[in-house]
């Protein structure tokens, strides 16, 4: 029976649609019902625009960006038979996960993405900061810091980029929001005079845009200290009104709802009563919150 907190809005990177994803979109959603999902969000990401843009993943597999596209447009066909499958066991919302390279046209392109394939929703996120990715290990975090001269550099870029992406893109979802703790959790630049500014920039924006923060418990498995984003920038959202949905951001279906129980406690810890859900009603996407309790 599905329990009406259970809700992912940032997930389902299967197998059959992702280089560093496992199991099929069709087994990822079979492992949501048997969680208990009420929603559950599937966010591909969005095809690279231009091969300069290919992950060293996809660049080993020998793939292009043309091929990507057509793997996208196979993703949007499969998901929407999917969702039609799965109606009344489960509500199958259709988005992608949307990158800001190239810097100059990554809102043009994520605004196109989602009319062209007539997506519900997306999901913006920050992956590359200068065009370089820093989320992919170490070593490539480690040269994006170095390319910006220091951590707290680096992280005032991230923060601008972020806030530039909310501003012309307006995502339903904002993603993994302070997603550089991946390689630096516990810095303290993380938490200088500086970096707090650009953050509660970035978070006024997504205020103003109407977009909801993303509580991706990933982190969790990984190591880091709490889940994205840190205690203190979810007092922050919260005192300014800006809402969170659980997002498990999973690659496979043994990923599927996982810690969405934890993310659950530590929302309550930091005093957050509700999360907001995105559902269909008479035929138009709207947003609904749900109690925690």
């Amino acid at each position: 029976m599905p329990t009406p907190w259970k809700i992912s809005l940032h997930g389902g990177h299967s197998g059959d649609f992702c280089e560093h994803g496992h199991d099929t979109l069709r087994v990822m959603l079979d492992a949501a019902v048997e969680y208990g999902y009420s929603t559950f969000g599937v966010t591909a990401h969005a095809p690279a625009n231009g091969k300069k843009f290919l992950y060293e993943e996809e660049k080993t597999a020998g793939l292009t960006y043309v091929e990507l596209e057509r793997t996208f447009s196979s993703y949007v066909q499969t998901v929407n038979e999917l969702a039609t499958e799965f109606a009344g066991r489960l509500e199958v919302l259709r988005g992608a996960e949307v990158e800001v390279v190239p810097e100059a046209s990554f809102a043009a392109n994520a605004i196109k993405l989602k009319k062209t394939y007539s997506l519900d929703y997306l999901v913006g996120s920050v992956h590359w900061v200068d065009e370089i990715p820093f989320d992919t290990s170490q070593e490539d975090f480690d040269k994006a810091v170095a390319n910006r001269g220091g951590l707290e550099p680096f992280l005032l870029r991230y923060y601008e980029l972020l806030g530039e992406m909310i501003e012309q893109v307006k995502p339903e979802i904002v993603g993994h929001f302070d997603l550089p703790r991946l390689y630096s959790d516990g810095a303290s630049e993380h938490e200088t005079a500086g970096v707090n500014r650009a953050i509660n920039d970035a978070l006024q924006k997504a205020k103003t845009a109407g977009c909801i923060l993303d509580l991706n418990v990933s982190a969790l498995p990984k190591g880091l200290s709490s889940p994205y984003p840190a205690p203190w920038i979810v007092k922050q959202a919260m005192e300014l009104g800006v809402p969170f949905s659980f997002g498990d951001d999973s690659h496979s279906s043994a990923q599927v709802g996982a810690n969405i129980k934890g993310g659950r406690h530590y929302l309550i810890d930091q005093g957050v009563e509700t999360i907001t859900t995105l559902t269909h009603e008479n035929s138009r996407l709207v947003k609904k919150q749900i109690p925690l309790h």
